[in-house]
């Protein structure tokens, strides 16, 4: 549950692999380097402290550091690419989160009155979950909770402000994933395509030509307007459940499409659901990239390295974004 709830509300705004940082009219949030004092990084007029970063990558450590009941730290084995990775995804949601913030400073966006009373009494639940250890590992308290979960409560909020421009209208067709049986055949292999299109037109089994004559193995697929070249999906639109197109060329291949059901109604909702999700983040993106390109942004690497290499064993936290899920939702 905790690692669904760390990409619930900023998910599109966070990657997990190759961190490039946040790109702001083409310039890198992360590759200034910068003089600081318990500072790890500033976006425009705001500051990153040690004390954040490290609540934060604590959090991110417990959270992704498990497999189950196995303890993926303690255990025997090479954990340096994932510990890398889960740097990565830390740096970059913090970014974001400040990024956003910056953007709500320059939009005169804040948080109400009732939002502020939710953000106080979710710092209030979090620090109840910390253990000794926690608190005098991390060095924090109320107030030092409160600070950060009201930047992400404004950045959740800049956030839904934005994506709300998306236009979320699809339509059937758009939004349409259609269940099919393909054979595919080599550029060049028009008799092959010929022989197969003979064969069903004699009755003989979709399964069984398909196997027989398809260079690629897997034959069973789903098709939609963002997955096929579009000279196969309009062919295979055309189609009723149970028909089959003559061959189509497309590319360097060749293809007989066969309808098993030419509108699946579940995965069509679900790819309904992803293009108003990458709708909303190229809106968000476009926001993002045409931000003031002033003084942006620089990082201390030394403060950040430093950071990262001195958590204690002894910091068990793993509810913070848990905890700020469940209390502040608007």
């Amino acid at each position: 549950m905790r690692k669904q709830i760390i990409t619930a509300a900023l998910a599109t705004c966070i990657s997990a692999t190759v961190l490039s940082g946040c790109t702001v009219d083409g310039k890198q949030v992360f590759f200034q380097v910068m003089p600081s004092v318990n500072t790890v990084f500033r976006i425009g007029s705001l500051s990153c402290s040690k004390k954040t970063a490290a609540v934060y990558l604590a959090n991110y450590h417990n959270i992704y550091g498990t497999a189950g009941d196995i303890d993926l730290w303690g255990a025997d084995l090479n954990t340096d690419r994932l510990e890398e990775n889960i740097d990565k995804a830390c740096l970059h949601r913090l970014s974001m989160v400040y990024a956003l913030n910056v953007y709500a400073d320059e939009h005169d966006i804040t948080l109400t009155s009732q939002e502020k009373d939710l953000v106080e009494k979710a710092a209030s639940r979090y620090m109840d979950t910390l253990s000794a250890a926690d608190k005098s590992g991390l060095d924090v308290n109320e107030n030092d909770i409160r600070h950060m979960y009201e930047k992400e409560a404004i950045a959740s909020k800049v956030y839904k402000s934005i994506v709300s421009k998306a236009d979320d209208e699809v339509s059937d067709d758009e939004a349409r994933v259609m269940d099919a049986i393909v054979i595919t055949f080599a550029s060049g292999s028009e008799s092959k395509a010929d022989k197969a299109e003979d064969e069903l037109d004699a009755g003989n089994d979709i399964q069984v030509v398909a196997k027989k004559y398809s260079t690629d193995k897997k034959t069973s697929v789903t098709i939609d307007k963002n997955s096929w070249p579009e000279e196969v999906v309009n062919a295979a639109f055309d189609l009723e459940d149970g028909e089959y197109s003559v061959p189509v060329k497309s590319g360097n291949s060749i293809y007989i499409i066969y309808c098993v059901s030419k509108y699946d109604e579940e995965k069509s909702d679900e790819n309904r659901q992803k293009i108003i999700e990458s709708r909303k983040q190229k809106v968000l993106d476009g926001i993002i990239n045409t931000q003031n390109k002033k003084d942006y942004s620089s990082i201390d690497q030394n403060e950040w390295n430093s950071v990262t290499k001195s958590l204690d064993e002894k910091i068990t936290t793993d509810s913070f974004f848990e905890t700020l899920s469940e209390n502040i939702s608007f």
